[in-house]
């Protein structure tokens, strides 16, 4: 009879997803480590960021959109400011561009005014290209701009097609520092962003900017 009804203890209740564990992020004794070693340094402690979660593992656009929000949200609730000089100019000349669209679209009259129309056509082109350029050689793979120090700094996020490394630079127009890690170092197996390894590689990133710094002007002084 106890067999056919079964056994009068309640059923386990199902544990909630949020508590399984979670599959560990490659290198994550690592990046302990390291944080152990960067402590000693005294740089900014890792601020605590919702989770982080990539779309597609296999979508360059969803891992690099993904690292760019966290550093977005990360590095300014560490005291880094950001700089949004290229970013206004780049707003500006895209004004610029739709001024001209909208004038040569409802305030010229064709063929009346061919002339104006056909000026409105040139600068249109004209500021896309220097757009163009800005975004080629200023802008760049860049997700945001920081200051370090006096100096402003591009924070680049670089994953070239059908590759696993993902290389994190900071670039400036004196020096460019960067380091070069596997995509399964800073996500897990459910594509959930490992937080602690991406601000390391990042407070590592720093202190080898300041230390190129310190050699470049160590040489100076000789």
């Amino acid at each position: 009879l106890k067999g056919a009804l079964g056994s009068s203890r309640p059923a386990p209740e199902a544990e909630p997803r949020d508590a399984r564990a979670r599959p560990a992020c490659a290198g994550a004794g690592a990046g302990r480590a390291a944080a152990g070693a960067m402590a000693k340094r005294s740089l900014p402690e890792r601020p605590d960021i919702e989770e982080k979660v990539a779309g597609a593992l296999y979508s360059k656009t969803d891992i690099v959109k993904t690292l760019a929000e966290y550093y977005n949200d990360a590095l300014p609730r560490c005291g880094y400011v950001e700089d949004h000089f290229w970013t206004n100019i780049r707003i500006i000349l895209c004004m610029i561009c739709c001024g001209f669209g909208l004038y040569a679209q409802f305030g010229t009259k064709f063929p009346q005014d061919r002339s104006v129309l056909m000026m409105c056509v040139l600068a249109y082109f004209a500021v896309s290209s220097v757009l163009a350029a800005l975004d080629f050689w200023i802008m760049s793979i860049s997700v945001m701009c920081i200051k370090l120090g006096e100096e402003s700094v591009f924070l680049d996020v670089n994953l070239p097609a059908f590759e696993s490394k993902l290389t994190t630079s900071l670039r400036s127009s004196k020096r460019t520092v960067s380091v070069e890690n596997s995509v399964g170092l800073y996500f897990d197996s459910e594509g959930v962003l490992c937080q602690e390894n991406v601000f390391n590689d990042f407070a590592s990133l720093v202190a080898k900017w300041e230390q190129a710094g310190k050699d470049g002007s160590s040489k100076k002084d000789k």
